[in-house]
């Protein structure tokens, strides 16, 4: 047997606070061989980046207590070093690609100063063959102009750009073990497609062993050779990815599957991992949603249509602060939504998606062209116009004020030009709550009180709290479990169903996008490039970009089928 490059046994570990002790992991054991790619699958909270975290030692000593078990590592004992010889192991002998390259990478500095600190802190190189190495390993992500790379600061690259100086810095120090950490949860499908295949391609070649932190299947699929399922602390199930994912054992590994979108009906409801846990014994509390009312006739009217609308943005100034050229994010673009239906708007980062529906909600003015909601020009978006329509942003960490209670969040939009006294806002977010399945009991909480999928809620529930015709979502799944994603898929249709609502759905993951939408609008490069029904488009694209971004999303029909 080949010997293991990270042997973790029996390891269990509790955080320290002043409200007691939380057991993050329970008794939990790992192996991971030389040259192997092993995946550890589970939902936020689950403990995934806990283990990852702890193989490297990176979690403070003062707040953990580590009842039992042992962690090692090219058979070290790494529990056992002191700072400096992990100082010499961290970039060296293992390395850490983390989830989001954008906070990972030190803004104030270049990527060569980057790089280079690395390669200089661990191999006996003078500065010109650190910058050497640099290069090539820049040259290796297959990055087409690497100097140019090289010379930027994080913020001049793209997500895509971020990540592959994030890979070649893991690889930077030829590492026997790479922990990499939701490393394309942020990416659009190109370019996870190319990441992943860039890290598996670097792995094999190099003889590199990684550890893959993940909750897309799909992706562990793809890339894996054993997999782990993590759960509450604890690995509930193991062994090959074929055998994991193709026969699952665990009803938790079979609610995980059922949940997503892919191969289900399009428009019904999904399968939740809190119900079928319920089911299978646990205690854990189902996540409600609300019981679909009868559908509501669609009168076939066309709420929306926008008319060969452009946004422009300013990008070089004069001597006096006017703009003199500019940056084309939405280039003449032309479609329409009908009442009760659901438009998606599919591309890559970048293509014009989030600039159209800013530009819908009245946040950018049209450079050209006409935005005509129920036959009306909405170019100055009145008051009453700007009630009916209503956005819900992707992040809803970002966009839910942390210092307000719920019920002040949720009940925001109604005292814009009305005096509502307290005690009918507190009412009307009892009522909001119940509406998008969180407990009235739960208004007076802050946002942080509350896991991903429950701020998303209140996110949902303060865009109706005004009751709006038409909602513009913008990625409202790409940050959640795919758990949490279908009690928001089901909340959705369950909110179209009863209220008639009209949605302009924005998302780069094209198995929502086939269970929610009536229609598809591919956005490439600014304009529209293919229009029309859901299944025409996803089944037999004509455009070539199309077909380039269904041939890239990660499936696991595919995995298994390869």
């Amino acid at each position: 047997m080949v010997k293991p490059v990270v042997r973790i046994e029996d390891l269990s570990l509790e955080f320290i606070s002043q409200a007691g002790a939380f057991e993050a992991l329970k008794g939990i054991s790992l192996d991971i061989g030389e040259g192997e790619i092993v995946g550890v699958v589970g939902e936020s909270g689950s403990g995934k980046s806990v283990t990852a975290m702890n193989i490297l030692q990176l979690l403070p000593r003062t707040k953990i207590r580590v009842p039992t078990g042992s962690i090692n590592v090219l058979d070290h004992d790494v529990r056992a070093m002191s700072e400096k010889r992990l100082q010499q192991i961290r970039g060296g002998e293992v390395s850490m690609i983390f989830q989001e390259p954008m906070t990972a990478l030190n803004p104030v500095l270049r990527v060569s100063d980057q790089i280079n600190d690395v390669i200089l802190r661990h191999k006996d190189v003078s500065a010109l063959e650190a910058e050497e190495i640099s290069l090539s390993l820049l040259e290796d992500t297959q990055i087409a102009d690497p100097r140019r790379v090289y010379e930027s600061y994080p913020h001049e690259l793209s997500g895509g750009m971020r990540q592959r100086v994030m890979i070649a810095m893991a690889f930077s120090c030829s590492p026997k073990l790479i922990v990499a950490d939701e490393p394309t949860t942020a990416l659009d499908v190109t370019v996870q497609a190319q990441i992943l295949r860039l890290l598996k391609e670097r792995a094999e070649k190099t003889n590199t062993s990684v550890l893959l932190i993940t909750h897309d299947l799909a992706v562990v699929a793809q890339l894996c050779n054993r997999v782990y399922v993590m759960y509450k602390g604890e690995f509930v199930e193991e062994g090959t990815t074929q055998d994991v994912i193709g026969n699952p054992q665990h009803v938790y590994t079979k609610a995980l599957l059922n949940s997503l979108p892919e191969g289900k009906t399009p428009k019904s409801r999904l399968a939740t991992v809190a119900a079928a846990m319920l089911e299978g014994g646990s205690n854990d509390k189902v996540i409600k949603s609300p019981v679909a009312a009868t559908r509501i006739a669609r009168s076939g009217d066309t709420v929306l249509e926008i008319k060969k609308g452009t946004v422009r943005y300013p990008k070089d100034y004069n001597f006096f602060g006017r703009p003199i050229t500019f940056h084309t994010a939405v280039d003449h673009v032309s479609v329409d939504i009908k009442e009760g239906e659901t438009l998606a708007l599919v591309g890559e980062s970048g293509c014009g998606k989030t600039s159209l529906a800013n530009a819908v909600v009245g946040l950018n003015p049209l450079a050209d062209g006409e935005i005509i909601y129920r036959g009306k020009n909405i170019k100055d978006h009145d008051p009453e116009t700007r009630r009916e329509i209503q956005i819900v942003f992707q992040d809803p960490q970002s966009s839910l004020d942390p210092r307000w209670p719920v019920w002040k969040i949720m009940t925001e939009p109604l005292t814009v030009g009305k005096s509502l006294d307290k005690a009918e806002l507190r009412k009307r977010a009892g009522e909001l709550c119940e509406m998008v399945g969180l407990e009235p009991d739960q208004i007076d909480r802050l946002p942080h009180e509350f896991s991903g999928g429950q701020r998303q809620r209140i996110a949902i529930g303060r865009a109706l709290s005004v009751r709006p015709k038409l909602l513009v979502l913008d990625e409202p799944t790409s940050a959640l479990d795919v758990s949490v994603q279908a009690q928001i898929l089901n909340l959705l249709l369950d909110l179209q169903d009863e209220f008639g609502l009209t949605y302009l759905f924005i998302s780069h993951d094209v198995a929502v996008v086939r269970h929610i939408a009536d229609k598809v609008a591919v956005m490439y490069q600014s304009k529209v490039v293919e229009e029309g029904d859901t299944e025409q488009i996803l089944s037999a694209p004509t455009h070539e970009y199309t077909r380039t971004l269904m041939n890239a999303v990660p499936s696991l029909e595919k995995a298994f089928a390869a």
